[in-house]
């Protein structure tokens, strides 16, 4: 159970507590410059959904977010924005919360039960979605009193939720809340009053100044205050089951920019030294168990092995497979090791992913070493069509062509399309697909997702190409 930030910045508050605390840093300049055994050596690509947002994954990779449908109409409409999990690689819609417009999902547990809120923002109720087979029941969390909406951040593995309710004033108040005991005033319990940021899958929550354990009022601890030029940020934390964090802190210069840290037994480590302004993406991922980092940084994907690693690119370790994709946000790492991930496919248009360990393969293989595309558009958008097509070639590993690969693709364009072809290759080894659909819709993407054939065979994803786009032009 974990949750992908997509913040356009940090708009936040900031706490000022600072300090001569120690903190760890590695060379700037990158000490670890080969992959540590925690990360994968290479990460191939399982599509989750084009034109769509991640909130969270469980560690059976289902996903809880947002997508946009595909009504086959390109730019000229916008489809309304769902409330989904996609649970076994299945699309499921959410059902509403009775008496309340719109959903938000924020978590989902290992047990698939999810968290978020109904309504609005700011004048929602935190609600729940708990799992019945392939349908989800939805449960109205309500409210403190004295409050006017309320937010549930997280839920753990016994199914308890935290998060915040709301005066019209904007003070918050923590919350706990389980199907049997309803919300409970986590203040009135004797823990602080500070809005949860982060809940582990067993119940470790993270707010701005403290941690503690969810049931256990003796367990709050209060943070080390930050390094000297730092000052605490109250934005999502990632924590693990033994209190371990991955935060950013805001640095005290006249930009404020953020960076991120881990935190340990009571002592900072700076793992990134590029700090994020307002204008780019920054956000905590996850941290795992091995203290393994997820998080976003300048609008870019990083990964940080534990206990110490520092942040990397996490694109330089997807399969070159997918040469000329670029990952723009990153989100949790699972205990399979999935990423959840938006990546940008085509020319501009990002996907949501999932990034999965993979090995190469050695013997007995499928490799698609070429994808051309060729393209022809509209020169009028209300008129006319935009056509693609994908020429591929599929060999074995000593580049002999396999005939009657069966192999399935997805067209992607800059909006919401996400048409699904499946083909089988001929004698030469090579299998085209053609795509028409409404004009002036950007470039057209293509992506290799699956190849099979009879008698088995094994789909090498890390070599060969599996992406490419065009841009159909009159």
């Amino acid at each position: 159970m974990s949750k992908i930030t997509l913040l356009a910045g940090f708009v936040a508050t900031i706490v000022t507590l600072v300090g001569p605390a120690t903190v760890l840093a590695a060379d700037s300049a990158g000490s670890e410059s080969k992959s540590p055994e925690a990360i994968a050596s290479v990460y191939v690509v399982d599509l989750v959904a084009t034109a769509a947002f991640g909130a969270a994954m469980n560690d059976a990779g289902d996903v809880t977010g947002n997508s946009y449908p595909d009504p086959g109409c390109g730019s000229s409409c916008l489809p309304p924005l769902e409330a989904v999990v996609w649970k076994g690689g299945v699309r499921i819609v959410l059902p509403g919360v009775p008496g309340l417009s719109g959903v938000t999902t924020t978590d989902i547990n290992n047990l698939g039960w999810i968290s978020g809120f109904g309504g609005p923002l700011g004048f929602g109720h935190a609600a729940a979605w708990k799992p019945n087979g392939s349908t989800y029941t939805p449960i109205d969390m309500g409210l403190l009193p004295g409050t006017h909406d309320s937010i549930a951040i997280g839920i753990d593995d016994n199914n308890r939720a935290a998060g915040y309710a709301s005066t019209s004033s904007g003070a918050k108040t923590p919350f706990l809340w389980s199907e049997t005991g309803g919300m409970v005033n986590l203040v009135t319990q004797g823990f602080p009053a500070e809005t949860p940021l982060g809940i582990s899958p067993g119940g470790t929550v993270a707010t701005v100044g403290h941690w503690y354990y969810l049931g256990d009022l003796g367990s709050v601890i209060a943070l080390t205050p930050p390094p000297r030029d730092f000052l605490l940020e109250n934005s999502t934390v990632g924590i693990n089951d033994a209190g371990d964090q991955a935060r950013f802190l805001v640095n005290t210069g006249a930009e404020n920019l953020v960076y991120p840290f881990r935190y340990h037994d009571g002592i900072w480590q700076q793992i990134g030294f590029a700090g994020t302004g307002h204008l780019s993406v920054a956000g905590v991922g996850s941290i795992n168990d091995a203290q393994d980092i997820t998080a976003t940084v300048q609008s870019t994907g990083m990964i940080a092995a534990g206990p110490s690693g520092l942040l990397q690119d996490l694109a330089d370790f997807v399969s070159a497979a997918y040469a000329g994709s670029a990952l723009t946000t990153v989100g949790p790492i699972n205990a399979s090791g999935q990423i959840l991930a938006r990546m940008i496919i085509g020319q501009s248009g990002q996907r949501l992913v999932k990034l999965v360990p993979a090995q190469p393969c050695t013997s007995n293989c499928i490799q698609v070493t070429n994808i051309q595309m060729k393209g022809k558009g509209s020169d009028r958008c209300d008129q006319g069509s935009a056509q693609a097509q994908a020429k591929l070639i599929v060999k074995n590993e000593a580049g002999v062509p396999l005939s009657g690969i069966r192999i399935t693709g997805h067209f992607f364009d800059d909006y919401w399309l996400d048409e699904t072809v499946v083909g089988q290759t001929n004698s030469n080894g090579q299998v085209t697909f053609k795509h028409v659909g409404p004009p002036c819709v950007g470039a057209i993407a293509f992506l290799v997702t699956n190849a099979e054939a009879r008698p088995a065979r094994t789909f090498d994803r890390t070599k060969g190409i599996l992406t490419n786009y065009v841009i159909p032009l009159p």
